[in-house]
């Protein structure tokens, strides 16, 4: 179909478009050269980016399968995880059209979602696994006013556009594994090895060495879901806190159905990109 308009036994055509259409029609499309445009050099990937591809490469070199899921929560997750009413991360944001009126929030943190695949994963019979996830997490403070409703075809002013970018949280991007059952399958080679929070403690630390980013290892006293006595929080050296690895709490790995001494990290990519443009480098002779 065409735009213009018939006058006696012709069509006149009223945009540029059409007419050329329509020459291309009558002299053929074939015969019309294709060049394409040369596309514009780039600076490459973003520090970010490669930090990214590092980490997730590294961590799936040492036995890891990538996993994504569904950013979609339950109030009732957070409690399998054991987690405070006065926690931060029960701070979540709500949605108005959830998919499921059950998981009508936003999580928190990855191992939420994460420990549900893993859960999945045991209940179809697979119970000797390394998982990690890397993904966005949501972080509204508390008692922030949330992003107004603009009308839609109207473009909206620099204060609409000022209280809408106000209103959204804070959204960083996390990575987080978690290890169950055994992570060397006995054989004719000998018996095999369960995971432990050592593993954990390892891949989170390794995480870090790939980002860049010196980290120093803390013993951490209770931080849900891991165990009190087998837990470590990892911080950077300014004392900044990083994220937390270690073995989950026997009564989360029972709520859950994991394997028994089930272990998991979790560490806030986003911090580590940030500390990695403040290392000092040292210049090259």
């Amino acid at each position: 179909a065409m735009s213009g308009r018939e006058v006696g036994d012709g069509l006149y055509l009223l945009g540029a478009a059409d007419r050329s259409e329509e020459a291309a029609r009558l002299v053929g499309y074939d015969k019309i050269p294709s060049i394409l445009p040369v596309a514009p050099a780039g600076r490459g990937l973003t520090a970010e980016q490669k930090v990214r591809r590092t980490v997730a490469r590294s961590l799936a070199e040492s036995g890891f399968v990538e996993v994504l899921s569904y950013p979609f929560i339950g109030a009732g997750q957070l409690d399998e995880l054991r987690i405070d009413e006065g926690d931060a991360r029960r701070v979540t944001a709500q949605l108005r059209n959830a998919l499921q009126g059950d998981k009508s929030h936003l999580r928190t943190n990855l191992l939420v979602t994460l420990l549900d695949t893993a859960r999945r994963n045991i209940s179809r019979g697979n119970g000797d696994f390394a998982l990690f996830e890397m993904g966005m997490v949501t972080k509204p403070e508390a008692g922030a006013q949330p992003a107004p409703q603009l009308p839609p075809a109207v473009r909206p002013g620099a204060e609409d556009l000022q209280s809408l970018y106000a209103g959204v949280p804070h959204q960083p991007r996390h990575v987080a594994g978690v290890l169950t059952g055994q992570v060397e399958l006995d054989g004719w080679w000998g018996k095999g090895r369960a995971a432990s929070w050592t593993d954990a403690l390892a891949a989170a630390q390794m995480v870090a060495e790939r980002a860049g980013v010196e980290i120093k290892v803390v013993s951490a006293s209770a931080y849900a879901p891991y165990h009190p006595g087998r837990c470590a929080r990892i911080e950077l050296s300014d004392g900044t806190v990083v994220g937390h690895a270690g073995e989950l709490h026997p009564k989360v790995i029972e709520e859950l159905g994991l394997a028994p001494r089930a272990a998991a990290f979790e560490l806030d990519l986003s911090v580590l990109v940030a500390a990695q443009a403040q290392e000092p480098h040292q210049a090259v002779p």
